[in-house]
């Protein structure tokens, strides 16, 4: 059940760091390498910060990860919304769209977490979120982005 819990959190960072760094290739700004890099780097950091929620979620204090969640949503989002506007301006049209609807998918991460009592109603909550046919199509589109430029899947789900 927590790696299902954890995985709302993770994904749009993960995923829109997928696309947002990626995307400065068409504008010669970085080069795939570097960029290709930096996603592997976010990706590791996600995993890390991921495992420290686990062992915290793990202990029942629902108080304390229900913090640590929205720390962690708003971290990502800032991080998201900071690269989104620069990297994403060369980007095909379908890759723009994909990474608002993410862009969008933190707003629905804080309200869930924010409403949920414990991490059974939190579990219910990201589940139904993460299974809006809007969300899976959007992580598709930046999974197979991804994929193309760095050659290797990024998927979280």
């Amino acid at each position: 059940m927590l790696q299902r819990v954890l995985a709302g959190t993770g994904i749009a960072a993960v995923m829109l760091g997928a696309t947002v760094w990626p995307a400065a290739t068409a504008t010669s700004a970085v080069d795939k390498t570097s960029i290709c890099q930096a996603y592997q780097a976010e990706e590791a950091k996600q995993t890390k910060a991921n495992a420290k929620l686990t062992k915290l979620l793990e202990t029942g204090k629902w108080a304390a990860g229900k913090k640590a969640l929205l720390s962690t949503v708003s971290a990502e989002s800032n991080f998201e919304k900071q690269f989104a506007g620069v990297y994403l301006k060369g980007a095909p049209r379908t890759v723009k769209a994909a990474a608002a609807v993410i862009l969008t998918f933190d707003a629905t991460l804080r309200n869930v977490i924010e409403k949920a009592k414990s991490l059974a109603q939190y579990d219910k909550g990201i589940t139904a979120a993460e299974s809006a046919p809007k969300v899976q199509a959007a992580l598709q589109v930046l999974d197979t982005y991804t994929t193309q430029l760095c050659s290797s899947t990024t998927s979280s789900t």
